[in-house]
């Protein structure tokens, strides 16, 4: 699809099609727009692993230089017991010169939408930072479906309130002495809506990448990845990423071998949507959360997708549907 405005080119193209001058100054865009450097190998690897072999990118081009991207990558969803392929938006980079015309970042997730249609993707879903969001939903018709929750184990809290030292100390073993009163309980999270769990999944979500870790317990995989956090002055955290089934009881079993296996973690946490609070976890109040929280999406096709796809309680939602973490 190729479609112009004035100077500005639009295109979408496939990660196949793009040529080694497209990906150089994808890029090149990239790193200037996120000041975080990306190579040609994580670049196919988080683009050409899904089970389609290619993700969808729409362009916007300047005198024959890319100047704006909107991507959005292949997912398998089960959709109330029937197979659909979803596009999960992960990534919108624009250079600075060109920000602030939202008629342009219109074009670009439309003319993406318009392609991911015609590919049977009849869904698009993303979690993008606070501003794409509100632009998202008045520019591009995007509806809320979910608004994520924090759920942490506090290790050791000193990193994080520095300034109501020794408090902190105290809050850290009243809330562990809290979770040591609860009742651990079975129950299995049925939801209607879930991405598929496969080789290829693993292989584009986690890229081989060695900062993933995976244990089994159980029959329960456990995915998860250990950050020293700049914000909370390098706090040592440890984020659960999936539960494979995402049972409570495994969720459970998660977070307390955890706990036992690192002796120098200050934070465990997991992001997602559960219908019932583990035993040893608590759910941080919204107010606190400084990133986006909120899943959007919007439907491509309503005679393919309805309405039920935007009811949170269908859907089966953490970490690993994203990129961000």
């Amino acid at each position: 699809m190729l479609e112009k405005n004035s100077s500005l080119v639009f295109i979408v193209k496939k990660t196949n099609q793009l040529t080694s001058e497209d990906l150089e100054q994808l890029l090149l865009l990239h790193n200037k727009t996120m000041n975080k450097k990306r190579t040609k190998r994580q670049f196919e690897d988080k683009y050409s692993l899904n089970f389609l072999g290619f993700s969808f990118h729409s362009l916007m081009i300047c005198n024959n230089k890319i100047v704006g991207c909107n991507t959005a990558i292949p997912q398998e969803f089960i959709f109330f017991k029937k197979k659909y392929t979803f596009g999960q938006w992960c990534e919108t980079l624009i250079d600075d010169k060109f920000r602030g015309m939202l008629s342009n970042f219109k074009k670009l997730g439309n003319i993406l939408n318009k392609e991911l249609l015609k590919n049977n993707i009849y869904f698009i879903y993303g979690l993008p930072n606070r501003t794409l969001y509100i632009v998202s939903k008045r520019l591009l018709g995007m509806k809320d479906i979910v608004k994520l929750d924090y759920y942490v184990y506090p290790i050791k809290l000193n990193k994080f309130l520095i300034k109501y030292y020794p408090l902190n100390n105290l809050l850290s073993f009243f809330i562990k002495f809290l979770i040591k009163f609860r009742f651990k309980f079975k129950k299995r999270f049925n939801n209607q809506i879930q991405k598929i769990y496969n080789n290829s999944f693993h292989q584009s979500r986690y890229n081989n990448n060695e900062d993933y870790r995976i244990f089994n317990i159980n029959g329960c995989k456990i995915i998860y990845k250990i950050d020293i956090s700049e914000r909370f002055n390098k706090a040592k955290i440890i984020w659960i990423v999936d539960i494979l089934p995402l049972y409570k009881l495994n969720l459970e079993n998660a977070v307390d071998y955890l706990r036992k296996k690192y002796d120098d973690i200050d934070l465990i946490i997991y992001i997602g949507k559960i219908s019932s609070l583990p035993y040893n976890l608590i759910k941080i109040p919204s107010h606190f959360i400084k990133e986006n929280n909120i899943v959007s999406g919007k439907i491509l096709d309503e005679d393919k997708i309805d309405n039920s796809i935007f009811d949170y309680k269908n859907w089966n939602i953490n970490s690993s549907n994203f990129d961000y973490r």
